[in-house]
């Protein structure tokens, strides 16, 4: 027995010996956590001032460089550590637990426990490949087997699962619920450690020393191995398991950071000192490069693509325009490169400027805008005059100057202060001489807009591509006759020159490396590897740009390379940059008053104001975006850290290991430098050995194709330390791409969006401790949120496209930094939904209260604190409009007691049934600041002074039946001229009491009373709608402020309704009137229309002669049901006039042919006719034609390529006899619309649909590029003018054939026909003059004519070679395709888009799509016989399949199946 027992202590006296060093290092690792964390916090001090002194420094030392990047990998590693560990805290501050604390808070014996507890699940670790090992070689009894399980389920102190590392070994922790299989016996293990280290301290302390501790694998929770008991059972709500802490691994890690980072910061300071020792102690600022100087000598001879720009100012500054002013200084603004120098040295030298100024001066001012030292330049270059007085230099200007015009050229500008600018500007505007102009050149648009006296400046942007192609070869070739000799160089060269953006230095840059060496191979090398970003000369593109970066501060710098993250030409909004910086940790306030977000702000700004940001307004919404070549910039300068992959930069971009923000852009754009998918894919799965992903911060993904999501899974396995993560277009499940998602402890910045409304949220999203900002506004998945949202205690943005998200947070009064909660749901019998949860939400900015008719005192309303919010700028309360009982005096109280603070600028109250409005709103206005007021289905019978409103910029009335009248103070109405002075915008709809507008009495029927402007003098948008009772309207535009006005269902006996919109885009104006209305200017002020370019006229009379040439800018002008456009006698009184409009459109009128070829020999620019369903016109001719038809037949060999055969010359007597028949006629009726001869050279565009009108022949339209015939008698051949274009043929008949539309289609640019209800268009095609003709121009094609079509194959060949558009709608008969048919359709291999449109009786899509290799998107709707998909399936091309109406659940189900293996899908 004791040979026995010696042998079995010496077995596990070996088992144990690597346990026992590790034992008492765990131990010491746990306990010393605290000083850890110091000094590792000390260390990074210390190297955030090394690395602070070297910021903005040139390293020229390669081996310092090498020591400065290891540096900063040390510094990310010791940010991860600690972010960890703050994680954990937060964790242990959630759950009242002590993992990551320093100390215990109960003192000593729980540090004992604590560090026991840990040192157990270090020392498992060790013990695990051994005891599995072991376990394998000697299985044990059952009876053992169950005796530990008895244990487990007493004892837990130790026995949550091991703490997992990946294969990076950076990460200490792990799911609670979860363990390695592997290490099971290992758990084992611990267990008894964890067991007997409980049982002896037990035995020693009482049981009341230690913290309850849970058993996350049995349920049952213990106290101490001295005294086990049972624990109660609890309910639980389902979370998400949490992340198990490993305070032995992280203390360890910081300890081995700490080690390293000593000597490493001591050798670069010693470095450093050297450095600067050897530099003589001298300190270089972050000063860049200065640019070249230039000088007005022209080096460019030829100005490509500027000569408009060019005769644009110099005629505004030799003419008229600026000759009455003393001083013009107009600003010329661009990027570096752009050719702003090269402009003005052209206009410095023209003939016109060398005449026109007497004295003219170029100076170049560059980066040093010293005003003492300009000065002095300008007046040594003016020349002295006779009898001069020394004196200053200011004076000696002012003396030469006298009676002088000057021109003076300030070029490249790059910074300069008001008040300097100002000096520089005294001694130039004492002469006594008009007409002066500065011209100045700049890179930053901030300077422009401080100096300019104009109403704008001259922006340059890029060459327009042509211009540009032509400079470019110039730069290359020089001579015409040499680009000749290389012209099979010339489209490599092209696919060069899309990618330099119109810039003229770039095109100069890459014209030197292509020129010496005239190949392919080096072109081709050149093209792949642009390497033209790589080349450093002062006058070379990159330096030329990076010049304006480097001027940047450095912060500036962050949040601008960042940037190169997102795709060319992106539009960012001023709030997704911000939020997207705010993740990065790249914006810091400096102020205490100034908060993150006014920081991002004033970073954007200072970026447009550089010239880095275009602001741009899209649809009526600012954005923001990088052009050109700065995106190029964006990467080279970001790429030590940040990589952004494509298909085109697959295979060319260098990988650095340092990167750690990586983009990558799946979907497949046009220049994709021939790398598809596949190849890609490739290139993808090569990623992971080149990129050391575990210490990606940032990962961004655009596209949405499900064929990538392995690939990327795999690769991002070990992408634990991210920061920013924005994954826009979701269509498969998150986990599937991040299978680590939820241990992403980092998180700051997560951006989520699908259109799969069967997506769920992550339920993982919870546990994001350190998460600020969760954007899902574009997330149109569940809405379902974990229970316990509320853990999120960092959050300061939560952005979401529907309110539901925002009202379904539990608890959310814990979320105490939140800025927006659109939605807040009102619930007392739910708890964690009671209005006192807003208590404590002082940050927010944005609020909506909802439900609120469940809250009946003023006790529970106070508890909202809506007094105290100071930053609430945006509030919404809202009682259900629904609801079936109303408590008014309640309710009054209830309002009444939600004060807002006084800083409140955006309210709106909705349902609200209580008796009046707030005092705080009426006669006691408390919100003062108020700038936004909506009410919604209001029952109020006293309403506020909205006059009294003095800061009102929005008023919104809407469904309010009790409202009469506006109520103003008297004593306001006294101030005519500061009515509304800041109200921007009015709506009213649905008031069926209103009677009167607050303008009604003072600005209606301006031309026959004075009316005073500064009534609402800045109002932009106007809304009325369903106020029946409103009689007296102003006239339109009564202000030239208003942008858009919409009035309809009123009542007034004049209009039906108007729309009145002003925008980028131009001035329109739409009116549909009543009987009542005699003439327009009982509605419009004409006076106030010069501006107006689009004119829609329904159910009016016609416009008097005076005032539509009042309408000077119109450019378009419609009628509907209208005696057309001038009165008829007006336009044959023999008064010669003229007018600009360009475009007609004459629906449904009673106008004659003869009325209408009267008005139109007044308009000679008319480009665009329409004619639709205007009975009194029966004929249409061109009176071009009229008059050749007459003409004798002259014989010419040069006159025409084609004869006339005896055929030809009976058809065109015919033709001849018909119109002088029907010339006849129109003596009698003035059916013919004879189109004047002028117009010949001028219509682009015809349409006419007009019931059986016969159309002449078209020949005489030159210009004619597109044409639409509709129910119409035709029967010549289509013109051969038909550029673009477009030709729309429908209810024709079927005598309608395609003559003439071979040469079209062959010879001709025609690239898109529609072709419906016309069925024997198709079957005139003979495929014996088709023989020889091998390609087509057509791009689109529109039929409902399946059969007709595709039963032409000579046709279908033909149009093969261009076809990509290809749309069938409205077939009613075809049930199947025909193997001739399907043969036929697999011709078109460029397909791209394919649309099956209102096929009632197809069963069937034709066999063979999938040999479609082109094709992109596939759309079908209203196809109710549609059974299925192709059996063969769809080609791997699609990016979009759109099902829609067809109401096959077959069909649906498959294409269901097909979700997340095509980017994009609607069912």
């Amino acid at each position: 027995m004791n040979v026995a027992i010696s042998a079995a202590w010496l077995v596990v006296s070996k088992a144990l010996g690597p346990v026992s060093d590790g034992f008492l290092e765990a131990w010491a690792a746990s306990k010393d956590l605290g000083p850890n964390v110091d000094a590792l916090k000390m260390e990074l001090l210390y190297v955030q001032g090394v690395l602070n002194n070297t910021r903005g420094r040139e390293i020229d030392n390669p081996a310092l460089n090498e020591l400065l990047q290891k540096l900063r990998q040390l510094a990310y590693g010791a940010e991860d550590v600690l972010d960890e560990l703050d994680y954990f805290r937060i964790q242990d501050g959630l759950y009242g637990t002590y993992e990551a604390a320093e100390e215990h808070a109960s003192g000593c014996i729980c540090n004992l426990f604590l560090n026991a507890h840990h040192t157990a699940k270090a020392v498992g670790k060790l013990l695990g490949c051994s005891a599995c090992s072991c376990a394998a070689a000697n299985p044990r009894d059952p009876g053992e087997l169950r005796l530990e399980e008895d244990i487990s389920q007493q004892v837990h102190c130790c026995a949550w699962p091991c703490a997992r590392r990946t294969a990076s070994g950076n990460t200490s922790l792990s799911l609670v619920p979860n363990i390695d299989q592997a290490g099971g016996e290992a758990s084992g293990c611990i267990r008894k450690l964890a067991l007997n280290t409980a049982r002896t301290v037990g035995k020693l302390f009482p049981c009341s020393s230690f913290p309850p501790v849970h058993d996350d694998f049995s349920g049952k929770s213990v106290l101490c191995g001295a005294c086990i008991r049972k624990a109660p059972q609890q309910k639980h709500v389902k979370e998400a398991p949490k992340l198990e802490f490993d305070r032995v691994d992280l203390s360890t890690r910081m300890k081995h950071i700490v080690d390293q980072l000593q000597p490493l910061c001591a050798k670069v300071t010693v470095i450093l000192n050297l450095e600067l020792l050897g530099s003589n102690h001298t300190t270089t600022t972050d000063i860049p490069k200065s640019p070249p100087t230039t000088t007005s000598d022209i080096i460019e001879s030829t100005l490509y693509g500027r000569d408009p720009a060019m005769k644009i100012i110099i005629d505004s500054i030799t003419h008229d325009k600026y000759s009455g002013k003393n001083l013009t200084i107009l600003p010329i603004v661009g990027p570096g490169g752009i050719g702003k120098t090269t402009l003005v040295q052209h206009i410095y030298n023209s003939q016109e400027v060398k005449t026109h100024f007497q004295v003219k001066i170029w100076i170049c001012v560059s980066q040093n805008f010293i005003v003492n030292k300009l000065i002095e330049e300008i007046e040594k270059a003016i020349p002295s005059v006779e009898g001069e007085k020394k004196g200053r230099p200011e004076e000696l200007i002012e003396q030469r100057l006298n009676s002088k015009s000057l021109l003076l050229i300030l070029d490249d500008i790059w910074k300069c202060e008001s008040d300097d600018w100002k000096r520089l500007l005294v001694p130039l505007t004492k002469g006594q001489a008009k007409g002066n102009v500065i011209l100045v050149t700049t890179r930053f648009p901030a300077v422009a807009e401080m100096v300019k006296t104009t109403d704008n400046s001259i922006e340059l942007e890029g060459l327009e591509h042509g211009e540009f192609r032509k400079f470019f070869r110039a730069c290359i070739f020089g001579d015409e006759q040499s680009q000749k000799d290389h012209d099979g160089l010339l489209k490599i060269g092209d696919k060069i020159a899309e990618k330099l953006k119109g810039s003229p230095l770039a095109a100069k840059t890459v014209g030197r490396l292509l020129r010496n060496h005239l190949d392919v191979h080096h072109w081709t090398r050149v093209l792949e590897s642009r390497e033209w970003e790589m080349q450093t000369g002062e006058r070379d593109i990159m330096p030329a740009l990076k010049l304006s970066y480097d001027y940047l501060p450095y912060h500036l710098q962050q949040c601008f390379s960042s940037c190169a993250l997102f795709p060319e030409d992106y539009k960012f909004s001023s709030e997704e940059l911000i939020h997207f910086w705010i993740g990065l940790d790249i914006l810091h306030p400096g102020g205490r008053n100034k908060i993150v977000e006014d920081v991002g702000l004033d970073s954007l700004s200072d970026l447009v104001n550089s010239g880095f940001f275009k602001k741009d307004e899209t649809d009526g919404h600012t954005c923001y975006i990088i052009h050109d070549l700065l995106h190029d910039l964006a990467l080279k300068v970001a790429s030590h850290e940040c990589l952004s992959l494509h298909h085109s930069n697959a295979r060319l971009v260098e990988i650095r290991p340092s990167i750690r923000h990586l983009s990558i852009i799946t979907d497949c754009p046009d220049d994709s430098n021939g790398i598809n998918d596949e190849n890609f894919k490739s290139e993808l799965r090569k990623l992971k050995t080149k990129l050391k992903v575990e210490n990606l911060q940032t990962l961004i993904i655009f596209g949405g194709d499900k064929s990538f999501v392995n690939i990327l899974g795999d690769l991002f396995i070990e992408a634990n330390a991210l920061r920013v993560l924005c994954l826009p277009t979701l269509s498969y499940p998150l986990e599937s791409l991040l299978r680590n998602f939820s241990s992403l402890l980092h998180l700051r910045y997560l951006k989520l969006g699908t259109t799969m409304s069967q997506m769920h949220l992550p339920t993982t999203l919870s546990r994001f401790y350190h998460l600020k900002i969760l954007d899902l506004q574009k997330w149109g998945g569940s809405f379902c949120l974990p229970s316990d949202m509320s853990n999120l205690a960092k959050v300061c943005h939560f952005l979401a496209k529907r309110n539901e998200l925002h009202s379904g947070i539990h608890n959310v009064g814990k979320l105490k930094l939140l800025q927006e909660l659109k939605a807040f749901s009102v619930n007392k019998e739910s708890k964690g939904f009671e209005l006192n949860q807003l208590e404590h939400l002082v940050e927010l900015r944005e609020v909506g209260i909802y439900n609120l008719e469940r809250i009946h005192t003023k006790e529970e309303a106070v508890e909202a604190k809506l007094m105290h919010k100071e930053y609430l700028h945006k509030l919404t309360l809202d009682w259900d409009s629904e609801r079936p009982n109303t408590e008014p005096v309640a309710e009054g109280v209830v309002l009444e007691s939600l004060h807002p603070h006084r800083n409140l600028q955006e309210l709106r109250i909705t349902g609200h049934r209580g008796p009046s409005c707030p005092t705080w709103l009426g006669d006691k206005l408390a919100i003062e600041a108020l700038q936004s007021l909506y009410l919604l289905s209001v029952s109020w019978d006293i309403f506020p002074s909205f006059g009294k409103m003095g800061n009102l910029r929005e008023l919104g009335l809407s469904n309010i039946s009790t409202i009469k009248e506006f109520d103003l103070e008297e004593s306001f109405c006294k101030l005519p001229t500061h009515f509304f002075p800041h109200l921007q915008v009015l709506i009213i709809t649905h008031c069926p009491k209103l009677s009167e507008l607050p303008f009604s009495s003072h600005i209606v029927y301006p031309l026959k009373q004075d009316w005073n402007i500064d009534w609402f003098p800045k109002l932009q948008e106007l809304k009325i709608e369903n106020c029946p009772e409103v009689l007296l309207l102003p006239p339109i535009p009564w202000t030239q402020s208003l942008c858009a006005v919409k009035i309809s269902h009123v009542g007034s006996k004049l209009l039906e309704e108007l729309v009145y919109s002003k925008s980028s885009s131009g001035l329109s104006l739409d009116i549909s009137g009543k009987g009542g209305l005699h003439n327009l200017d009982q509605l419009l002020l004409f006076s106030q229309l010069t501006e107006l370019q689009e004119l829609k006229i329904k159910n009016c009379p016609p416009l008097e002669l005076k005032y539509f040439l009042m309408l000077t800018s119109l450019k378009k002008l419609w009628a509907w049901s209208s005696n057309f456009g001038v009165l008829a006698s007006e336009v044959q009184s023999g008064v010669e006039w003229h007018h600009p409009v360009e475009d007609i459109k004459i629906w449904v009128s009673d106008s004659s042919g003869k009325e209408l070829t009267q008005f139109l020999s007044h308009l000679p620019k008319l480009s665009k006719l329409e004619v639709y369903s205007c009975g009194n016109i029966t004929q249409f001719a061109v009176g071009v034609d009229l008059q050749q038809t007459r003409a004798p037949v002259v014989s010419s060999s040069t006159s025409s390529d084609v004869t006339m055969d005896d055929t030809q010359a009976k058809d065109e007597q015919q033709e001849i006899a018909e119109v002088d028949k029907e010339e006849a006629n129109t003596k009698d009726d003035g059916g013919l619309l004879l189109l004047p001869a002028h117009l010949s050279n001028s219509l682009q565009a015809l349409d006419i649909d007009n019931g059986c009108m016969v159309v002449h022949s078209l020949d005489a339209l030159q210009a004619l590029t597109t044409l639409y015939l509709g129910n119409c008698f035709f029967r010549h051949p289509f013109p051969s003018s038909l550029l673009d274009l477009q030709l729309k043929i429908s209810d024709c008949g079927e005598d309608l054939r395609c003559e003439g539309l071979l040469p079209l289609l062959t010879q001709g640019q025609l690239s898109k026909l529609e072709v419906c209800r016309s069925p024997s268009f198709f079957g005139g095609w003979d495929p014996n003059p088709m023989q020889g003709m091998t390609e087509s121009k057509l791009q689109s094609l529109e039929t409902d004519d399946m059969e007709g079509f595709l039963g032409a194959p000579a046709l279908c060949s033909l149009l093969s070679s261009s076809l990509t558009h290809l749309f069938f709608i409205g077939n009613d008969e075809m049930t199947c395709f025909t193997k001739e048919q399907e043969k036929a359709f697999h011709l078109f291999t460029l397909l791209q888009e394919l649309r099956f449109w209102y096929c009632g009786k197809l069963e069937h899509l034709p066999a063979g799509l999938n040999k479609l290799t082109k094709l992109k998107f596939l759309g079908i709707w209203k196809c109710p016989a549609l059974r299925s998909l192709p059996k063969d399936g769809l080609p791997s091309s699609l990016r979009e399949l759109d099902v829609n109406g067809c109401g096959n659940e077959e069909l649906t189900q498959q294409c269901r199946r097909l979700i997340g293996t095509i980017p994009e899908m609607t069912l």
